[in-house]
């Protein structure tokens, strides 16, 4: 299992300048009617004002308030990610829990008082740090069961009561032993899958839980003597999923390259083309894994359509490119019968022209970028017309 090296905590201590008003009954009624407002802020409420706030790649944490003359709903006003280890995503930059303040048990914290509360989680945020997982091939983290428990734990610590720790939560079960109790709940595909594939399996493992789900998905609860309250907890289930899947395909790899079968065409244009029939894309999964193992690769992300997908997409790029053409020719066609219609304006000009200096039709070709003859072929029907009136008027 790769491990990372977790940053120190650091507690940085906020000042005075760096925290709005506390929010008091008096001073919001105050605001409110100078604004014209009538619903109370939602910041202004027990649970919404105070915070705890972690950067778990630099290891500053921090006291924070939020503005209640501010809507919740602003950008910011919230500083980062709430804390929730049952987000197979992974782990946040900045994360924050929410001090139960503003109640009579638990009074707003002033700054001195936030700070120390700050130094008094700081311990708990320290075991957090060092028990995250990366997500190998990443610069992703993710949940451990310790990890996740000492956040649970830095929650109570945010709650109105204060309460104690409680340490490794029994209902957190890393993925690694119950896969090794009960292979199953990995599924073969997962080795050779694309990235966002195994984020997918990742989230479907966290949400089974742990109680039996058909034939398929096993009581890990009754295995693991969870009791039943517990195996229906909110954070209840399997944990660092992700990290364990990236990590699974690494290790059934066994030190080959992954490469994603995107890249892998891109580096065999002919495996797919335009012209490939639907036979030879049936056939492409097999023969696309069997050329990639003969390179010492392994493919990932070779589905029954992935060969369609990409004769889809060639073939759309040369309907893209014709439709690029056909508008450039309709363009460049107009352009060519304006400057013709212009062209031919100013000869029938020219041919009507008396005295010197006369301008011979190779000139004037020269001149329109076309033959003599075909100048000469413009000006016949006006001598034409103009012998047919010398006769008519001799007549």
């Amino acid at each position: 299992m790769t491990t990372h090296k977790a940053p120190t905590v650091t507690v940085h201590e906020t000042t005075e300048a760096e925290v709005p008003p506390l929010p008091d009954k008096e001073a919001i009624r105050a605001w409110l009617a100078r604004e014209g407002r009538g619903e109370t802020p939602l910041g202004a409420n027990a649970g919404h004002y105070q915070h705890i706030v972690l950067n778990t790649r630099t290891g500053e944490l921090s006291f924070h308030c939020s503005d209640y003359r501010r809507s919740d709903k602003e950008e910011g006003y919230y500083p980062g990610a709430l804390f929730a280890p049952s987000h197979w995503q992974g782990v946040p930059e900045v994360m924050y829990w929410v001090i139960d303040s503003g109640v009579d048990e638990r009074p707003f914290h002033d700054v001195a008082e936030g700070n120390a509360f700050a130094h008094e989680v700081a311990p708990l945020a320290q075991t957090l740090l060092d028990h995250l997982v990366p997500v190998p091939g990443t610069e992703d983290l993710d949940w451990s069961a310790v990890a996740a428990s000492a956040g649970l734990d830095i929650g109570r610590a945010c709650h109105r009561d204060r309460n104690a720790p409680e340490g490794r939560r029994p209902w957190l079960i890393e993925v690694s032993d119950a896969a090794r109790v009960f292979p199953r709940i990995i599924q073969d595909h997962v080795a050779t899958a694309s990235n966002a594939t195994l984020d997918n399996e990742a989230e479907h493992l966290v949400r089974m839980g742990l109680r039996r789900q058909g034939d398929f998905w096993p009581d890990l609860a009754a295995h693991y003597g969870i009791e039943d309250q517990d195996a229906h907890r909110f954070h209840a289930g399997l944990i660092g999923t992700r990290a364990y899947l990236y990590q699974h395909r690494l290790d059934q790899a066994a030190g080959r390259p992954l490469v994603p079968v995107e890249q892998w065409l891109d580096k065999h244009p002919t495996a797919v083309t335009t012209e490939t029939t639907d036979t030879e894309l049936e056939a492409f999964p097999e023969t696309a894994r069997a050329a990639a193992a003969a390179e010492g690769i392994v493919l990932l992300g070779v589905g029954r359509y992935t060969g369609h997908e990409r004769r889809t997409a060639l073939r759309q790029q040369v309907l893209d490119e014709l439709a690029a053409l056909g508008q450039a020719r309709a363009e460049a066609e107009k352009t060519v019968k304006a400057a013709r219609a212009g062209i031919y304006s100013r000869l029938y000009r020219a041919f009507a022209w008396e005295g010197s200096p006369e301008t011979s039709d190779a000139e004037l070709g020269r001149l329109a970028q076309m033959s003599r003859q075909a100048v000469n072929k413009l000006r016949e029907p006006l001598d034409d017309a103009h012998a047919t009136e010398e006769e008519t008027a001799r007549a």
